[in-house]
């Protein structure tokens, strides 16, 4: 357990509008970059009030800033740096050798690239800009000046993808030598250009063969799958991702970020104008115990050690096994969970969904 929230930033701005992509972006333009930084300013003297977990700049493209931005916003996060891993996404057409020198002067230590696609057509595709070549060159600018926990972003079930595509994007992935991969199946999203254009991702069938060959190839190569979706070289987990998967509280900062501060959830306008009025928040979600009892069990059992008796019971005086019995009867007759030691465990993890269906009543 942390002892304080982590902390998540979003950088709203792009170079250009990735076809998948529904976060909260616009097109990087240098007066409403400067207009949102005094309102992020404000913001952060107006809710950041404790020393940080962990520091996550996200986006969007943090570093589609320019330099000097870059700098401004790093130098507002200054006073909070003394944690345990500070990560900031990259897209690789928009780094160089400056704006890594400007990250480590400011104590950044990890970095998650979006890779997403080994191949330029499959790029083009999906309306990213970079190549192989330009992720190497991030690669190699960020080891340079010390940077050496890199994540890389790869997705899939995306239209035209192949399994040949596929394979020698993993691949490549794995001969980047990256402490981090990050795997993530395409979704639809209705506001995305993808969306508005009515494309699918591939037949299910088609994804989970996908992830199950994925799952295998990362495992033969050194990386742990430590939660669905992600798998570490040498247990080097991103120990922002596991405060969510732990359910544990977090700031989110800046529009279009989300927040989880005691028994609220909330979440920020999506809106610039909205936000450099100042008004942060756009919805406040209050959470009962039955609602965050579902949501700390939807979270941990993402996780391959899966969730933990002793710290729900420590969280809310019960234990799972009383709240849940008839989910955990059936699930366990039917094989798709099982109690190792402390933690309750899902065996496979492709059906998650289904089994997190079961505690939902």
């Amino acid at each position: 357990m942390t002892n304080s929230p982590a902390l998540y930033l979003h950088v709203p701005f792009c170079a250009h509008i990735c076809f998948y992509c529904d976060f909260c972006h616009q097109v990087y333009d240098r007066k409403k970059a400067e207009r949102w930084l005094s309102a992020l300013r404000q913001e952060m003297k107006e809710r950041l009030t404790f020393q940080p977990f962990t520091i996550y700049l996200g986006g969007g493209t943090p570093t589609v800033l320019p330099l000097d931005q870059l700098d401004e916003l790093l130098c507002l996060l200054d006073p909070y740096k003394d944690v345990k891993e500070y990560t900031i996404e990259i897209n690789p057409e928009t780094f160089d050798e400056k704006k890594a020198e400007c990250l480590k002067r400011h104590g950044i230590n990890r970095a998650s690239i979006g890779l997403q696609s080994a191949s330029a057509e499959e790029l083009r595709s999906l309306g990213r800009h970079h190549d192989l070549e330009d992720v190497k060159r991030t690669l190699q600018l960020l080891h340079a000046v010390g940077i050496d926990n890199v994540s890389l972003d790869i997705l899939y079930s995306f239209p035209g993808q192949t399994k040949e595509s596929f394979r020698n994007t993993l691949q490549t992935a794995v001969s980047l030598a990256p402490a981090h991969l990050s795997l993530y199946s395409l979704t639809i999203e209705e506001n995305s250009v993808f969306g508005k254009q009515g494309k699918q991702p591939l037949p299910e069938d088609t994804e989970a063969d996908f992830y199950e060959y994925a799952v295998s190839f990362l495992e033969r190569n050194g990386y742990e799958q430590y939660e669905v979706a992600n798998f570490a070289k040498d247990g080097q987990y991103s120990r922002h991702n596991l405060v969510y998967w732990h359910y544990e509280d977090f700031l989110g900062l800046s529009m279009g970020a989300s927040s989880k501060l005691g028994h609220e959830r909330s979440d920020n306008t999506r809106s610039l104008e909205e936000y450099c009025r100042g008004n942060w928040i756009k919805e406040r979600i209050p959470l009962c115990e039955k609602d965050e009892m579902f949501e700390m069990t939807m979270m941990n059992l993402r996780l391959k050690e899966g969730l933990s008796e002793k710290r729900f019971r420590e969280r809310f005086g019960r234990d799972f096994a009383d709240v849940y019995p008839e989910a955990l009867q059936k699930l366990q007759e039917k094989g798709w969970i099982c109690k190792k030691e402390d933690h309750w465990v899902v065996n496979d993890r492709e059906i998650l969904n289904t089994v997190l269906l079961e505690f939902l009543d």
